[in-house]
């Protein structure tokens, strides 16, 4: 029996008090299945982060049976690593986390003319999603997943496109759109300069999320 949800991601699955918006689409699901949640997104970080943090908290916590995990994907332009300063720390962890843009390296790659940019961030969106994948379904978890900021997965490569197929769509909501390209064909962003989910955006796409929760019965099965 699931009683409890955890939640991971970036600012796309946080409150947002700067855009006056105290909601977001994990804590819906949440309410709606009256479950309480653990919340570890953080704004601005990355997916390595995601997939490290979530096994930190699996295997501390032991709760690996009864608690469904929701991953926000975010966008693999984001590059994380430990940081030695405190940075938006997680109560009980001790690893804090900053993070980098692979884009900061564009000059550097013209330069070189060798870095493939597609190709690096498609095959990183795709390993971070099977990372957790495959830790989840090792451990029985039920899980989720979507794409809070764009995956920038590119299926016009067949190596690229061997891996996408080996992603269970049965447990990954709305595969090739992402929250943030729903919001914004829907004009449900805070404001002009501010890109996140207004209250009704997130609502919105939660109602998605938890239609398709219900309708593959993930909380009965891993």
């Amino acid at each position: 029996m699931i009683d409890q949800i955890f939640i991971n991601g970036c600012s796309f699955n946080q409150i947002n008090p700067k855009g006056n918006i105290d909601t977001f689409v994990g804590k819906i699901v949440a309410e709606h299945f009256d479950i309480p949640y653990t919340n570890f997104a953080r704004g601005g970080r990355g997916n390595y982060r995601i997939c490290t943090t979530t096994k930190m908290w699996y295997e501390s916590t032991g709760a690996k049976h009864n608690t469904l995990a929701i991953i926000e994907w975010t966008s693999p332009f984001r590059r994380d690593y430990p940081s030695n300063d405190g940075w938006k720390p997680i109560k009980g962890y001790n690893t804090t986390w900053r993070t980098w843009s692979t884009m900061s390296n564009l000059p550097w790659c013209k330069e070189k003319k060798a870095w493939d940019f597609d190709q690096e961030h498609s095959l990183f969106m795709l390993n971070s999603i099977l990372d957790l994948q495959y830790y989840f379904k090792a451990n029985k978890i039920p899980y989720v997943m979507y794409n809070g900021l764009d995956g920038e997965i590119n299926l016009n490569f067949d190596d690229h496109k061997l891996l996408w197929n080996t992603v269970d769509k049965n447990h990954f909501y709305s595969p090739l759109r992402s929250h943030m390209e729903f919001i914004v064909d829907a004009g449900l962003m805070v404001s002009k300069d501010d890109y996140h989910p207004n209250s009704k955006g997130h609502q919105e796409w939660a109602q998605g999320l938890i239609s398709f929760i219900e309708g593959q019965q993930i909380l009965n099965r891993s």
